[in-house]
Parts: structure tokens; sequence; C-alpha cells
């Protein structure tokens, strides 16, 4: 199992990946370095000494050269303001169209998965692909559970990651259990709502089953055929259901906000940012999945 320093480490290395991604906007990494903020032990203090040099704050004297330079120091001072500097030096090329910065088009990431015979025609993301390949059982569950994220997906091809994964991964789902953050599944349908599903994401996090991730699954696709914001497919542009007698009926929030059990935030994980990255891959992409790791 990942400790949480190699962990920290992979965050900060696939950061600095992240910078050389054309693909990726200056917004997206700037909320990413705000995100590894707020994880512990992520960020240095800012420091200069003998081989990591001062941050030079005049644009005529950046280069390619310096980028390189600054993108060197902050492998031994892993600080956010290094790191923001890195990123307004970036911007300042690509608005430049300096080589090597320039924002490229976008490779379409479309997955086969037809809704009949899904598991047989299942291609997963190469986000998915890539932990599954590195074999950490950590990062490749945080992984899987980020695809709940992608609302490209449907049910069934979240089925058929599913099925794929438990065939590349032997012990990849506990054994179902429950406790006092495991609680059991609600059965009734009208409780199933957007407070409720991220109620069930931290279940999941403490009892990672298959029977939840399945429960999930099921949560995720009501709302999303409801047209719940933040649910519905980005395939086509479905008409947005406001609150009313069609739409997820509300759950009684007083009967489960007077429990003693805390609900603990993971809106973080779906925020907009998290998903653009996802969307994209690779390296920023993998960002995510550490800080998310890095919090169970």
């Amino acid at each position: 199992m990942t400790t949480n320093t190699t962990m920290i480490g992979k965050v900060r290395e696939q950061l600095l990946a992240a910078l050389d991604d054309t693909q990726v906007g200056t917004e997206l990494l700037q909320q990413m370095v705000d995100a590894a903020q707020q994880r512990p032990g992520v960020m240095d203090a800012h420091e200069v000494d003998g081989i990591t040099r001062a941050i030079d704050e005049d644009p005529v004297s950046w280069s390619p050269d310096y980028f390189s330079r600054q993108k060197f120091f902050a492998t031994r001072n892993f600080s956010a303001q290094r790191l923001e500097h890195l990123i307004q030096v970036r911007d300042v090329f690509r608005k430049r169209n300096e080589k090597g910065f320039t924002p490229t088009e976008p490779v379409s990431q479309s997955r086969k998965a037809p809704m009949n015979n899904a598991s047989l025609s299942y291609q997963p993301s190469s986000n998915l692909k890539q932990f599954v390949d590195e074999g950490d059982l950590l990062t490749i569950r945080t992984a899987l559970h980020l695809e709940l994220n992608d609302r490209r997906l449907d049910g069934a091809e979240l089925r058929a990651a599913l099925v794929w994964i438990k065939g590349k991964v032997p012990g990849m789902f506990e054994a179902y259990a429950e406790g006092a953050f495991a609680r059991e599944p609600v059965a009734d349908q009208k409780q199933w709502t957007e407070d409720y599903y991220d109620l069930q994401v931290t279940y999941l996090k403490t009892n990672f089953s298959e029977q939840r991730f399945v429960h999930l699954i099921e949560v995720r696709d009501l709302l999303r055929n409801s047209g719940v914001e933040g649910f519905t497919s980005t395939k086509a542009a479905a008409p947005k259901q406001t609150t009313g007698s069609h739409s997820v009926p509300p759950v009684v929030q007083a009967s489960r906000r007077s429990s003693h059990q805390p609900i603990p935030d993971t809106t973080s994980e779906r925020n907009p940012a998290f998903k653009a990255a996802l969307l994209i891959g690779g390296a920023i992409a993998a960002v995510v999945v550490f800080l998310v790791a890095l919090v169970r």
C-alpha cells in the first residue's frame, strides 16, 4: 500500500509534469495548486539557497531555459509560491505562442462501451489503465471511484469498468461490512439525493465493497435520469429539470441530520476542476487521484 510520503512525492511529480502538457490550461493548473495546498505536507515553505535560486519577477528575462531551471528548483523546494510563478511564466509563454507551450487541440478520448454487451466492448480510460498497470491497490480504488465523476459514462459503462477491473486486480473489493462510518444502504429511492450520494461515497471509502460501488452506480443513475445538476450526461445536451413533482423526491433532511454521525464533506471530489482534470487525463488526472487518495 502506498504511504502518504510516497503519495505526496507522486502529487509533486505529476503536478510538475502537468506543466508540460499543452492541453492543461492556466486556471486548471492554479486550481490544482490550490487543492494541493489543502493537503498537509504537499507544499514546502518557500526557500532560497545557493542552489535553489530566487524567483525573477521581470518577464523580460523569462525564457524556456529559465522555466526549466525553476522547474528543477521546484523539485528541491516545492512551494506554492514557486509553483504559482511557474504557472505565471508558462501563461506568458502561451500568450506569446512560444514553441512547446502553445495549446494544442485535445485528443479525443471517446470510449467504446455500448449499452448492449458493454463488458465485452469496454475500453478503460487511460487514467484507470495507468493505475491498474502500476498495481497499487489504494490508487486503483481511488481511480475507479473517480470514474463515477465522468459524466460521459452511463451506468452500463461503469458496470463494465467494474467487471474489467475485477478481472485485472484480485482482491480489488473488500467484503461488505457495516459500521459507524459504513451504514447499510437505504432501499427507499425517495431518499436518494445528492447529499445521500455524497454520504455513500464516504461509506465506500470506509468499506470498499462491490455492493457499495454498485449501489453508488444505481443512485448516480437515478440522479442522472432525474436531471440533477452535476450528474447529467455530457454526451448530449439534455434539458435540465427543475426541482418539482417529477424530480428526485426530497429526503427528510432532519431525520438524518439529527443523527450523531457527522456527514463528511466530500464535495471537493466532484468539483468542476477535478472533473476537468480527469477528462483531460495524463499527469493532471493523476494529480487528482493522488490528492483524493491522500485523504483516505
